[in-house]
């Protein structure tokens, strides 16, 4: 069953790409031809950079984990390959860039930063295609462990609910 999740943007991306275009508006009105051709043609390149050169979607299908481009391949993960799935790792250059990242290790120790819109939801397709992946998703394990406690908690309702069901039988027969 394949599931897909979109990708969300990076803010300060989204932040620049509207005040360029902004910029661009004003330009055509303030200064030469030959400037705004220059403007027009660098904001052409950050804009398919940006758009294109970027995933915009993440598929999820048995084992495998395919990263979407618009104007490049699509990059494919072997899910069985993977080792760790976490929170990102604290790093100065990523740390106003990146909040909401996952990052997934292969056994080769190359990393994949990924980011999804539904964070809980992408973890959990993760770790049902692959059961011997480590994850340490906050979110995810957050959420996992209140399920489990819940599970454990009717669990042990219905055994008492048996044994006094049980007992009653017992008692009723002697």
């Amino acid at each position: 069953m394949e599931k897909e999740f979109k990708v969300k943007m990076n803010t300060a991306t989204a932040i620049f790409l509207i005040a360029y275009a902004i910029y661009v508006v004003i330009t055509i009105f303030t200064q030469n031809v030959s400037t705004i051709i220059t403007i027009i043609v660098f904001g052409v390149i950050c804009y398919a950079f940006f758009l294109g050169c970027r995933p915009y979607k993440y598929t999820v299908d048995k084992k495998v984990l395919t990263i979407h481009y618009r104007l490049w391949k699509n990059s494919k993960v072997e899910l069985m390959e993977c080792d760790t799935i976490c929170d990102p790792v604290p790093r100065w250059a990523d740390l106003v860039t990146r909040p909401h990242a996952i990052e997934i290790y292969t056994n080769t120790k190359k990393r994949y930063c990924l980011f999804p819109v539904k964070r809980v939801e992408f973890v959990d397709s993760i770790v049902k295609a692959n059961k011997r992946i480590h994850c340490t998703v906050k979110a995810y394990t957050d959420v996992h462990r209140q399920l489990e406690r819940k599970q454990r908690k009717e669990r042990r309702k219905a055994e008492k609910r048996e044994a006094r069901e049980k007992s009653q039988k017992e008692s009723e027969t002697d």
